[in-house]
């Protein structure tokens, strides 16, 4: 068997060749502009979603950072109110013992007027009851200048002897 040469064989080849001629004029240009454009639009679009990405990752951190400063500052108002509510509590509670203590010196004082109230009037009256005994016993009755005189003497020596 040997190589044969056909003439069909050779028609094909030539067909190919223009074919193929026919196809870089003709169809090769736009192809590669339609592929070079789809590759360059892949390109922009692949560039496009890494800066959305790395400007999403700004936002993200950005968020992040207000979030934190967010709960420092509310940590911090808790904390104040708390300090409010402690001082405004001590405050309370030392009013409170001002006020105890102003009603319990105010108490002292009102029992001290009245213990002197009340031996002021035990005096007038053990003076009064010492006059008319004294008077029963001298079977006489006094005027009021000497009865007068002998209450203070009385109350004198009373006050002396406390």
């Amino acid at each position: 068997m040997g190589l044969e040469f056909n003439a069909t064989i050779l028609a094909q080849i030539v067909d190919f060749v223009i074919l193929l001629i026919f196809l870089r004029l003709v169809v090769y240009k736009p192809l590669v502009k339609v592929l070079s454009a789809r590759s360059e639009h892949i390109a922009n679009n692949i560039s496009a979603a890494e800066k959305e990405r790395q400007e999403a990752e700004q936002l993200k951190a950005g968020y992040e950072a207000e979030m934190r400063l967010a709960r420092e500052q509310a940590q911090e108002i808790i904390q104040k109110a708390a300090k409010t509510g402690e001082d405004q509590a001590a405050e309370i509670v030392e009013k409170a013992k001002g006020e105890a203590t102003r009603l319990k010196d105010s108490a002292l004082a009102e029992i001290e007027r009245e213990k002197q109230r009340a031996v002021a009037e035990l005096r007038e009256q053990l003076a009064s009851l010492s006059v008319l005994v004294a008077g029963k016993i001298i079977n006489r009755r006094m005027d009021d200048e000497i009865q007068h005189s002998m209450i203070e003497n009385f109350i004198k020596e009373a006050g002396e002897l406390q």
